[in-house]
């Protein structure tokens, strides 16, 4: 809740690698820019910072992303400011943090599936974390205690001054300044503990546990300058980054809306000018999982592309979700010198089905579900519309299928399955300069071949009508959400958003979206 006396503002929050750096990089902020897919891409995000007087670049950058990306764990860890027991996030959909113990609460944002957070107690199903700098709640029973020992702090004492993945807690845990010493961050070691209940046998002042790997020691003054860490590091890869939106007082009501950007993995930072400025720019779909870069041959034999997707998923620390109803058995697929998601990619679009990597989940889901859904908004025409910028486009090349064929004769006994769907909305269309869509591919059954046929004929008709909006930013725009166009004449209908770019800059914050038109019968 915000001071409804207080002017509405929205702000970003940011955590780098399980530290929150909210306060420091709100001072520097140029823009954040969030894309939210419905499919066929990655979400990402982008960060643009101030430089101008080379304190990120000189005294920053270095030590804090490059060895934090060399030495943080592939889990996001999400750190506290008191001990706890370390457990991992086992929904395959995320965990989402609320205020309070309990669904009625208001929602901070979502753990991504595996992440690792420090929990001080459990209470009535509900652990208590802190997320961002605030006391926060998820549910205790997607919560999976982590057990194992990850290294040995033989050669670590209680009062070492350490760097915590590289970085001085210049965080909401402190009150530094980027390019300050360790000094008065808790950059201490207060517990050491080798035991099995405790993952992370070093504890740090307030922010946790960690394993060695994670921890420098920074001297016998404690006072290690920034800069001096990371010497002959090299990659900058890998870094995990969560980043939320959040609307304050918008309705002059003191209340809050939050848009939980999800989890990401940094791909590149860009350091251009003058004036200087740095871009961070991250993924969803994590960089160095094998997922993504490993190019792989192998002949995949008597699967669902469910089992498909969900080994593919397991394989690459990501979860898996599988939304729809058909799910088409393959008897061969070959995956020839192809990494493992452009492999996915590929069965999703041979047999209509629809692929997003989100929050470190593979989600495979059926479109015609998803545009079912009532609408969240209403936009009308006119000059007092929520909208600042609008365009429209239709076109003949688009929409030139009127019907679907599906025909396959099974090689060994010469039994064919044929079936050739035409939705209600085309049926008036369907004359000799029609033109109909030839699917030759294995089905089972004819029901099979009706299902593919409905889902190949939605892929190539889909794109019929399409708008874009620039609207006041508006954490409830997001893809795969629909909304109600009214007094738009011949566009008027129900949309989807394929696209939703959420920005936070020197203008205020906006969303742009790019809709299509929900297709009606099939």
């Amino acid at each position: 809740m915000s001071n409804q006396n207080l002017a509405r503002r929205t702000k970003v929050m940011l955590v780098f690698g399980g530290v929150d750096i909210t306060k420091e990089i709100n001072r520097y902020l140029i823009d954040l820019s969030y894309t939210d897919n419905e499919s066929d891409e990655a979400d990402d995000l982008q960060i643009k910072i101030d430089d101008r007087e080379g304190t990120w670049l000189e005294k920053w950058l270095d030590p804090v992303v490059q060895t934090a990306a060399t030495a943080a764990p592939v889990e996001v860890m999400v750190q506290q400011e008191s001990s706890g027991i370390a457990y991992k996030v086992i929904a395959d959909s995320g965990l989402n943090i609320r205020s309070g113990p309990g669904d009625g609460f208001s929602k901070y944002g979502v753990l991504p599936y595996g992440s690792l957070v420090d929990v001080k107690h459990i209470k009535d199903g509900w652990a208590a974390i802190t997320y961002s700098g605030r006391q926060a709640y998820v549910m205790g029973s997607y919560l999976r205690k982590v057990t194992e020992s990850t290294s040995d702090a033989s050669d670590w004492s209680v009062g070492d001054a350490v760097v915590v993945n590289g970085r001085p807690q210049y965080s909401s845990y402190g009150t530094g300044n980027p390019g300050t010493s360790v000094s008065n961050f808790h950059g201490t070691i207060t517990h050491l503990n080798s035991g099995s209940g405790i993952p992370y046998p070093i504890h740090v002042g307030q922010l946790g546990w960690f394993s060695v790997s994670q921890v420098q020691k920074a001297g016998n003054t404690g006072t290690q300058q920034l800069g001096s860490s990371a010497k002959g590091v090299k990659g900058i890869k890998g870094l995990h980054i969560q980043a939320s939106i959040v609307r304050e007082n918008w309705q002059s009501d003191g209340k809050d809306s939050v848009l939980d950007c999800g989890s990401f993995e940094l791909d590149s930072i860009d350091y251009s000018g003058p004036p200087a400025t740095i871009t961070f720019k991250a993924t969803a779909l994590p960089f160095q999982s094998s997922v993504r870069q490993v190019r792989k041959s192998r002949a995949w034999e008597n699967y669902k592309l469910s089992g498909i997707a969900a080994e593919i998923g397991k394989k690459g620390g990501m979860a898996c979700l599988y939304e729809s109803e058909f799910d088409p058995e393959i008897s061969r697929a070959e995956q020839v010198e192809q990494s493992d998601i452009s492999f996915l990619k590929g069965l999703c679009e041979k047999y209509g089905i629809s692929l997003k990597a989100s929050a470190n989940i593979l989600i495979l889901f059926d479109q015609s579900a998803y545009e079912a859904r009532s609408p969240v908004k209403t936009i009308s025409r006119g000059p007092h519309g929520e909208y600042t910028k609008f365009k429209f486009r239709t076109g003949k090349a688009d929409t030139q299928y009127s019907s679907c064929h599906v025909k396959y004769t099974d090689p060994y006994s010469g039994k064919t399955i044929e079936y050739t769907y035409t939705p209600e909305t085309r049926e008036k269309d369907s004359n000799k300069d029609s033109q109909v869509l030839e699917i030759r591919r294995k089905v089972t059954s004819a029901a099979e071949a009706k299902n593919l046929a409905q889902k190949m004929l939605r892929l190539k008709n889909k794109y019929e009508y399409t708008a874009d909006f620039t609207l006041p930013g508006d954490p409830a725009m997001v893809a795969g959400v629909t909304v109600m166009l009214e007094d738009w004449g011949l566009y008027s209908g129900k949309y989807i958003i394929s696209q939703a770019k959420h920005n936070v800059g020197s203008s205020g914050y906006t969303t742009t979206i790019k809709l299509r038109k929900t297709l009606e019968g099939y």
